[in-house]
């Protein structure tokens, strides 16, 4: 199940460019590119996802900064979000 915020889902309904950056970040994040996280974060995901673990990731800047959290567990869901919505 994929979530969004109502921040993330206002800013896609207004952006065209953003709805692009976050189909692009999901992407990345399917094929477990964790985006913008120092090397240890990236092993920390990387090792989440064999133990299914919680999963953070992170892409783009400034207003563009969306995070992308799968939370542990099986059918857990997958969260689109701005970092201040956390």
């Amino acid at each position: 199940m994929l979530v969004a915020t109502m921040g993330i889902n206002n800013r896609i309904a207004e952006s065209k460019s953003f709805a692009e950056h976050v189909i692009e970040a999901m992407s990345k994040f399917t094929n477990k590119d964790w985006g913008n996280l120092c090397d240890e974060d990236k092993e920390a995901n990387d090792q989440a996802v064999i133990s299914k673990d919680r999963v953070l990731a992170s892409y783009g800047e400034g207003d563009d900064k969306i995070w992308i959290i799968k939370d542990a567990g099986k059918g857990a869901p997958v969260t689109i979000l701005f970092p201040d919505e956390y």
